[in-house]
């Protein structure tokens, strides 16, 4: 390794190039030339690619689906014996970063709630594009028998609805969540929310299509309703550049990498008043929070 290379890459990206160095040159020799933007051969990269697959369970379920909120789950709960791409995954600080996505939701979102439980009967939340909805289920957990509060979890992903229906039951909570197997910007519902959260959607997209999205969910809504949308943040491709390359490069997750004012002005064209926002502890996810402007 060189001096350059460790200037370069974090401890995590250092420990799976030893690694990789024992068990097959070739595979480290790919990503070190891929992250440089040296050319390499396509017999060498379908060789790293494969090598992916075959050794990494987390690799493997995105790039059979890399919408799939199996990913995301993999690093909320880890795995029992991962192996060293996977155990990459798991400490690298894009990784890592997810999970503390999720800790920062859990801590706010109460406190939305509880704003609302303070001025009206109930509190009804959407979760648009949920996956299993583990963010809700866990924050849901915590109210107990409080039936005043509930919520629903929209997604296209019957497999992640289902699964996110034994999270339920598993936390006595069932009867509190309800899960609607759709694409949320069809959805019409029965009862217009006083919360939605749209985490981990905006991601790969350009600001015109947030727009878009932002504007096309104010329906869903109450007129008093509040919105938090997440985006990965600048900070994810400065402070570690090299999961991003992977992850564009394994699964084509291009991530449109966005500022807070970027976020807050995306908001605002879209007709919502900024309430704020808050971040991961890494700061490499901005949640933008805003109410719809009549």
């Amino acid at each position: 390794m060189t001096v350059e290379e460790k200037i370069v890459f974090s401890e995590a990206t250092l420990k799976l190039f030893e690694i990789l160095a024992e068990e097959d040159e070739r595979v480290k020799d790919f990503l070190v030339k891929r992250f440089q933007g040296l050319p390499v051969s396509y017999t060498l990269e379908e060789w790293a690619y494969n090598y992916f697959i075959a050794h990494s369970v987390i690799t493997a379920a995105t790039v059979a689906n890399p919408g799939s909120s199996m990913t995301t789950e993999f690093l909320y709960e880890g795995l029992s014996s991962p192996s060293p791409i996977d155990n990459y995954f798991l400490q690298a600080k894009a990784g890592q970063a997810v999970k503390a996505r999720l800790v920062a939701i859990e801590g706010e979102l109460p406190k939305i709630i509880e704003h609302y439980r303070s001025n009206q009967k109930s509190v009804l939340i959407g979760n648009l594009g949920s996956g299993p909805g583990r963010d809700i289920i866990n924050t849901l957990h915590h109210y107990g028998d409080i039936l005043s509060v509930k919520a629903v979890n929209i997604d296209k992903d019957k497999k992640a609805l289902e699964r996110g229906e034994r999270m339920a039951a598993g936390r006595n909570i069932n009867h509190l969540v309800e899960f609607v197997q759709e694409d949320f910007l069809k959805h019409k519902p029965a009862e217009k929310f006083d919360i939605a959260l749209l985490i981990g959607v905006l991601c790969p997209l350009e600001p015109e299509i947030c727009i878009k999205y932002l504007k096309i969910i104010r329906h869903l809504l109450k007129p008093n309703g509040c919105l938090i949308a997440s985006n990965a943040s600048k900070k994810m491709i400065r402070d570690d550049p090299f999961t991003c390359m992977i992850m564009d490069w394994m699964a084509n997750w291009r991530l449109i990498h966005k500022e807070e004012n970027e976020v807050r002005q995306i908001f605002k064209e879209a007709g919502y008043e900024w309430s704020g926002s808050f971040t991961d502890s890494y700061g490499f996810h901005i949640m933008g929070m805003g109410k719809m402007i009549p």
